[in-house]
């Protein structure tokens, strides 16, 4: 049967959308109320109700929909190197000593904070360079410990995504 339409635009309110729509596993209908209706629902909304269909659950005595239960929180990941296909978590510490100055930083937000000036820095090289050491591979000078005992962060990076340089090149 089809829907008769409204006898006017401003006398009526659809209180969801003209399609039939699925939440939560449930097909939700859309019906047509008066203004002064849809006002008087909203009117009669109880603390927590978000929708129509919450406040109208509460008036007839209908037990609540189930809310959807909220994926864990994603680990938050402190730095990525895409290039070498290596995370660090939040909060992951690196240090070295370069002339005779020992240096600590940490994976914070996407990028390593050094603990003694407190700047952020977007990649290891970066970092590397900040304390002064210019041509150097930050992999090969930054360490961190792994079960207590002295790593080299070039030691956790996957071998076969480390790009070497030919021999042979000529420049």
């Amino acid at each position: 049967m089809p829907e008769k339409p409204p006898d006017s635009i401003d006398s009526c309110y659809r209180l969801v959308t003209p399609s039939l729509v699925t939440r939560g596993g449930e097909t939700i209908r859309s019906i047509d109320v008066s203004t002064d209706v849809f006002a008087a629902l909203w009117a009669a909304r109880r603390g927590d109700e978000q929708t129509e269909d919450d406040i109208l659950r509460t008036l007839l005595k209908l037990k609540p929909t189930e809310k959807p239960t909220a994926a864990p929180p994603r680990p938050k990941i402190g730095y990525a190197d895409p290039r070498n296909v290596i995370q660090f978590p939040e909060g992951f510490e690196v240090y070295r000593n370069y002339l005779g100055t020992s240096y600590r930083a940490r994976a914070i937000n996407g990028a390593w904070v050094r603990e003694d000036n407190d700047e952020a820095y977007p990649s290891l090289n970066a970092l590397n360079q900040s304390i002064g050491a210019k041509f150097q591979n930050a992999w090969r000078s930054w360490y961190c410990l792994d079960e207590g005992k002295r790593k080299l962060l070039h030691d956790l990076r996957s071998q076969e995504n480390i790009k070497r340089r030919s021999i042979d090149q000529t420049y």
